[in-house]
């Protein structure tokens, strides 16, 4: 019996092979490639042939005991394989776990998921309410989402009560984070609330673990996983539910190797599993919101803050009308010094890292730009060097310039370093501390 087998590798169709007996569809097996065996999945169609060459089928060597992959996550890879011109081949891959099908593990392994602990009880708002009615409304099919609401209006746990209902009916629950380091605070809400420990996903959890979930997952003893943009395409058994917390966050695309939207990606997730999905945000994408406009999806609006919670007071600064000293206005120094005096604790964000975004002759014009990919190369005064924040080409900062030799070379614009050498000065006797890609590159640094 011929049977199509799909490896994770750089194919874009499966392989056939032979077995006595009939394999299922999405059952994981054994089979011989090449010179070694490789863990492939039963697909649900042959390669087309492009001739009618005859040659001598392999046969398939094992099937592993281990729930099959679902029809609707076949679909959904042949999807992703198409839509974002993906080997089918290489979209398995990103499902399996190092190229290895996980068998069912001992029950001890996932007694942390089960364990009980203590939680607390959360109340709902009226607003709160209404909006978690219309999330569970015909929450058996297909139905997108988008939920939004101001800072502290409390989304997490309108999110988390749609989840609690899911699991109560037996199914399994998705939440996407768009960066790993929000990981921890979110868990510590979700286990005050659940009482019980989710799945995390992401790329610093160890091997064992990801086998753990892996297998958990695909045998429906873990109920919740909490996770990156991987997450997306572990084998749920029996998903009911997927959250993207943020989902207007750019972190969602993948720029490296196989690039696509995990967002987009969960939405068409959403619609192969027939479930619904909610997307959450204080400032959702213009994407989503036109989609709320179309009708495609649904609009929910929290207006309000939960609990006693106060929106923080804000002033917009004129800079046209405004003294700016290394990328700080004198109404933001005046603002500093007043909270420095009070004893409290000022944070302050800059979008730019390095000590100025460019290096200029001040006699000739010259410029110092990337030689590889023509973008501007960043000063970093404190390491001597000039980098590219593009490709991360670098060099030694120069003395004189490369064109007419002159020395008067400027550090023209603003970033993290210039400003919180500036601030140090300011406020001498107060610890200044910068925190960006280049203060944090050492282990434990934070």
């Amino acid at each position: 019996m011929k049977i199509p087998v799909l490896l994770p590798n750089i194919f874009d169709h499966p392989f056939t092979y032979e077995s006595d007996k009939k394999v299922e569809v999405g059952r994981y097996v054994l089979v011989p490639f090449g010179k070694n065996d490789a863990v492939g999945v039963v697909w649900d169609q042959f390669e087309k042939e492009k001739n009618n060459k005859k040659f001598k089928l392999k046969k398939i060597k094992k099937t592993f005991d281990v729930n099959k992959l679902n029809e609707n996550s076949i679909k959904f890879l042949n999807w992703f394989s198409e839509y974002n011109i993906v080997p089918k081949g290489m979209a398995l891959k990103l499902h399996l776990l190092s190229s290895e099908a996980i068998e069912d593990l001992k029950e001890k392994e996932y007694l942390k998921f089960n364990e009980k602990l203590e939680s607390k009880k959360y109340e709902l708002s009226n607003e709160q309410h209404e909006a978690y009615k219309d999330l569970i409304k015909k929450d058996e099919k297909f139905r997108t989402h988008v939920l939004q609401g101001t800072t502290g209006s409390g989304k997490t746990i309108v999110y988390f009560n749609a989840i609690k209902k899911k699991i109560e009916e037996g199914y399994q629950a998705l939440i996407l984070l768009p960066e790993i380091g929000l990981t921890n605070d979110f868990e510590k809400k979700f286990i005050d609330f659940f009482g019980f420990r989710p799945a995390i996903w992401h790329s610093s959890v160890t091997k064992k673990n990801k086998k753990i979930i892996w297998s958990g997952l695909a045998s429906n003893k873990i109920k919740v996983v909490i996770g990156a943009r991987s997450a997306l395409f572990l084998p749920f058994k029996n998903l009911g539910l997927i959250t993207v917390d943020e989902e207007h966050d750019q972190s969602y695309k993948q720029q490296d190797g196989f690039r696509y939207s995990a967002r987009d990606l969960a939405v068409m997730r959403a619609q192969q599993e027939n479930i619904p999905i909610i997307l959450g945000s204080a400032t959702p994408s213009l994407e989503s919101l036109n989609n709320c406009v179309q009708n495609r999806y649904e609009h929910l609006v929290l207006n309000n803050r939960a609990g006693n919670a106060q929106s923080p007071e804000w002033q917009l600064v004129d800079l046209r009308n405004e003294p700016v000293e290394c990328g700080i206005a004198s109404a933001t120094l005046r603002a500093i010094k007043e909270t420095v005096n009070a004893k409290q604790q000022v944070l302050i964000f800059l979008n730019r890292r390095g000590y100025a975004p460019v290096l200029v002759c001040h006699h000739c014009g010259w410029t110092a730009d990337c030689s590889h990919c023509d973008a501007k190369l960043t000063v970093h005064r404190a390491r001597g060097r000039l980098i590219c924040h593009h490709c991360n080409y670098q060099i030694r900062q120069p003395n004189q310039c490369p064109t007419c030799n002159s020395q008067q070379l400027i550090a023209a614009g603003d970033g993290t370093e210039r400003s919180a050498d500036y601030l140090q000065k300011c406020f001498p006797a107060t610890p200044v501390l910068r925190i960006d890609r280049d203060s944090t590159r050492k282990r434990g640094a934070m």
